[in-house]
């Protein structure tokens, strides 16, 4: 049973506080892991734009040039004339000036351009190079360039190509560059009639590369449309040929794992140039917080379960044994022996079930005693009840007797009789059928006979004047509701008025409301007294006022907080009761309502 209890205690311990913390460390984990995906792959987005800006605002220069060159028909065949011609005449001169101005202009003022070629088809394999003039392919240091230009009639309009250049034969180191070629065409030819050479220092293409990067370990790298690296920002000296894929190539963003190592990679092409531009990253630099926060899960996992076993086994035996000290006492309490003293402190769930048990234990043998004596007290109260029954009945018999003795000894009717025959009617409205309901009709009908005897005793001293539809008399009210509050504004009102005094009982119904209002023309009340009225109607017990006191509760018993009683006075004008409650429809229908939510 012990284990059983150390189970469940474990249980509800454990799964409480684990799944709380695994589902808080898992979404943790996740969308940290994703936040910073995001992050990483707007953060190369930017990098590759900027720098995509920068690199293409540096390719941008040999644009003007190739404008100038390929639009302008007189200076192309001035340019071929030059070319092709060994002797110079002054007009040759003079546009050879002009070219030289053009490309050295560019060239010895932006320091990243190593130097610019213009090339036209001529048997010398003549050219313009800048800052060196007109020269040949076969004395020039550098010729390379000169097979991929040639041969750009079936490769393109543009190329761009990773070179070096050896300007001696006696220097030991060559100079990257990254050289563009484009074509040139003569106004109306579709066939190039020669091209544009562009070479850009690869160091400072590197330099802005480098210049854009945010992120650690982070390469940028610019290729051609072969796929070959052109200039990048590889400090790293990853490996290109097994990080780029290109059939992902230029997607925006995907991972790749090589050599245990995941790479996150993201990339845009060109729109201007055939190029584009790529960033690689290794995953595991930007991934350290979620790693921490799984690490830190799975320790709070681990400890969670340490704690969880102590307290399962702590709160598992103190369960048992709070459970074996009820089960004892319930069996001696039911064997009739002694039973445990009372705890002096509540500390848990069973110390209050074992204190409140013991406690019913002893009041349960008191409420035996009190029980045989309610028994004997009850007899009593239903035979005082029979008795009180027999009294009212006995009366109402009486005065019966009584009227039909003086209608002989006067030999008709007269005010004692009528009197006697009024109040008859009252008694016995009133004896019978205890607390039922009854129509308004019948209630207005008994009233009038109260208010009869009263105008036999107080002539010429007040009026009744009733204001209601037949239409409502059918509705049920409760019985003497209206002869109470009649015999209170005569009695409280009128009588102590020195004028003659009018009682207007007003009844109408609002739907399923039946509204009553009984407004007398007597002496009033202060507000003070009103007040001290208003409370007192509140009491439990009423010595004064005992008609509007046992009215108020009447109603509050019969129609519980379905109804409305308020009492408004003023000195010198009167008293005005007001009663609203709900007919017997009404009350039906809240009931189903209340039903239909249940």
């Amino acid at each position: 049973m012990r284990k059983k209890f150390f189970i469940k205690s474990l249980i509800r311990l454990i799964i409480p506080l684990l799944i709380p913390l695994i589902i808080l460390g898992t979404f943790s984990i996740i969308t940290t892991q994703r936040y910073i995906k995001k992050e990483v792959n707007t953060s190369n987005y930017k990098t590759l734009e900027q720098t995509k800006s920068t690199i293409e605002l540096l390719f941008n220069e040999q644009e003007s040039l190739h404008y100038t060159f390929n639009y302008n028909a007189r200076l192309i065949q001035k340019l071929k004339s030059v070319l092709r011609n060994e002797e110079l005449n002054p007009y040759d001169i003079e546009a050879y000036g002009t070219f030289m101005s053009m490309m050295n202009s560019p060239a010895n003022i932006k320091p990243y351009i190593h130097s610019i070629y213009l090339y036209f088809s001529n048997d010398k394999g003549n050219f313009l190079a800048s800052n060196e003039g007109i020269t040949s392919i076969t004395q020039f240091y550098d010729t390379s360039w000169f097979r991929t230009a040639s041969s750009m009639t079936s490769e393109g309009n543009l190329v761009i190509q990773n070179r070096t250049i050896k300007r001696f034969s006696f220097d030991k180191t060559e100079t990257p560059v990254v050289t563009i070629y484009k074509k040139i065409y003569a106004p109306g030819s579709t066939k190039p009639d020669g091209c544009l050479v562009m070479n850009i220092k690869k160091e400072d293409i590197e330099k802005v590369m480098s210049d854009f990067l945010y992120l650690p370990h982070q390469a940028i790298f610019l290729l051609n449309t072969g796929g070959e690296v052109i200039a990048s920002s590889n400090e790293d000296e990853l490996d290109v040929s097994q990080l780029l894929d290109a059939s992902q190539l230029p997607s925006n963003f995907y991972e790749k794992t090589t050599s245990n190592e995941r790479y996150i990679i993201s990339s845009i092409a060109s729109t201007q140039y055939p190029m584009t531009y790529v960033t690689v990253s290794q995953e595991k630099y930007f991934y350290q917080l979620p790693i921490k926060l799984m690490y830190v899960t799975f320790t709070l996992l681990i400890v969670s379960l340490i704690l969880g076993f102590v307290l399962a086994y702590y709160v598992s035996r103190k369960n048992y044994n709070n459970l074996v000290t009820i089960l004892l006492t319930i069996d001696k309490a039911e064997r009739g022996l002694p039973i445990p003293e009372l705890t002096v402190k509540i500390t848990d769930e069973y110390s209050f079930i074992l204190q409140n048990m013991i406690k019913s234990f002893i009041e349960q043998s008191y409420l035996k005693i009190q029980l045989s004596e309610k028994k004997y007290r009850l007899q009593a109260m239903e035979m005082m009840a029979l008795q009180s029954n027999i009294n009212p009945h006995f009366l109402a018999n009486t005065l019966r007797t009584i009227f039909w003795k003086s209608m002989g000894l006067t030999g008709g009717h007269n005010e004692v009789s009528q009197m006697i025959d009024y109040l008859s009617e009252v008694v016995q409205y009133s004896i019978s059928q205890g607390n039922k309901m009854v129509t308004l009709a019948e209630e207005i009908y008994h009233t009038s006979n109260y208010i009869e005897i009263l105008k036999i005793r107080y002539k010429s001293k007040f009026q009744i004047i009733w204001e209601y539809d037949e239409a409502i008399t059918h509705h049920k009210v409760m019985k003497l509701m209206l002869q109470p509050l009649v015999e209170n504004a005569i009695y409280h009102g009128i009588k102590e008025s020195d004028h003659f005094g009018y009682i207007r009982i007003r009844m109408r119904a609002r739907g399923p409301v039946i509204a009553i209002t009984i407004l007398d023309t007597g002496v009033g009340m202060t507000r003070a007294k009103l007040l001290a009225l208003r409370k007192t109607l509140k009491a439990e017990d009423q010595v004064e006022h005992i008609g509007l006191f046992n009215t108020s509760k009447r109603l509050q018993l019969t129609f519980g907080d379905k109804h409305r009683f308020h009492i408004r006075s003023k000195v010198g004008y009167g008293t005005v009761i007001d009663i609203t409650f709900q007919t017997e429809a009404g009350l039906a229908t809240e009931t189903d309502a209340e039903m239909d939510t249940v």
